[in-house]
Parts: C-alpha cells; sequence; structure tokens
C-alpha cells in the first residue's frame, strides 16, 4: 500500500502508529497522523508546520487535552493497529490530493492535505484548537506547492 509514499511519509505513517503505542491505543487516528508528521522533521508538511507555529511539544499537548491513554496490553500487535474510520478517510484523500495534483507519489504535504480535508478527525481539530484555520493551512500548502 505504501509503495507510491516517500520515504518521508513512509516515516510519518510509522511514526504515528509509535504514537498510538506510547498512548496504548489500539488504533491510529488522525491524531497520531499528525504527531507523525510534527515528528518526521522533513518535507513539506513539517515546513508548513513550522511556518503556523506547530511544533511537536504543543500537538502533544493538544491531543492530551482531547484523548486519554488507552488500555493497550503489552501482547498487542502494534504493528497491525487498525485505522480509525476519519484516519483511513485521511489516507484516501491524501491519494485523491496527490492525484487532482498531478503527483505520482503520496508525500507529507499529501498526508496533512488529507489530514486537513478530514476536518472530523481528532488530528484537524486539534490545528483549530491551536486558533489555525484548516482553510488556510491549506491554502499555505498549496502555496507551497506553487498551486495557489
Amino acid at each position: 500500500m505504501f509503495e507510491r509514499y516517500t520515504q518521508n511519509a513512509r516515516s510519518v505513517m510509522d511514526h504515528a502508529r509509535q504514537e498510538a503505542q506510547k498512548l496504548k491505543h489500539d488504533h491510529v487516528g488522525t491524531e497520531h497522523v499528525l504527531l507523525g508528521l510534527a515528528e518526521v522533521k522533513s518535507g513539506v508538511a513539517y515546513d508548513i508546520l513550522i511556518h503556523r507555529d506547530i511544533c511537536l511539544k504543543t500537538v502533544k499537548a493538544e491531543i492530551v487535552k482531547l484523548v486519554q491513554n488507552g488500555t493497550g496490553h503489552e501482547d498487542t500487535d502494534w504493528e497491525k493497529l487498525p485505522r480509525t474510520k476519519h484516519c483511513q478517510n485521511m489516507v484516501d484523500d491524501a491519494v485523491k490530493e496527490a492525484r487532482e495534483l498531478k503527483h505520482n507519489h503520496i508525500g507529507t504535504e499529501h498526508l496533512l492535505l488529507g489530514l486537513l480535508h478530514e476536518n472530523e478527525g481528532t488530528g484537524a481539530q486539534v490545528i483549530r484548537n491551536m486558533g489555525l484555520k484548516l482553510d488556510q493551512v491549506r491554502i499555505d500548502v498549496l502555496h507551497f506547492l506553487g498551486k495557489a
């Protein structure tokens, strides 16, 4: 599934799984992907987050306010955590965004655009709680890509 993903996008998704594990969640959600985007310090999405003063520490603090630690057990197969409905929609939206931009890869910018499109997910809620408008962040991404 990740064959069209850039190395940075793969790393984001891996970090998302690791963040879910740290929080003992039995799923990967958009909030975990946002943490991954803030952790992988390269790629378009990271540049946009930094431009908007969104850092890993702030994202984590907002997520702690919104979600509780899970009750995952040590014997949980963390490698195969299912995605929430919002996270799966976000991944699907990232693919659509790449297609619409006529890109033949899925990069961190597409994951961020997908997260913004899936505006009911916790990741988008975190961005809104930080005082940002999802549409403006989307414009930032498109501007950065030269598509605004």
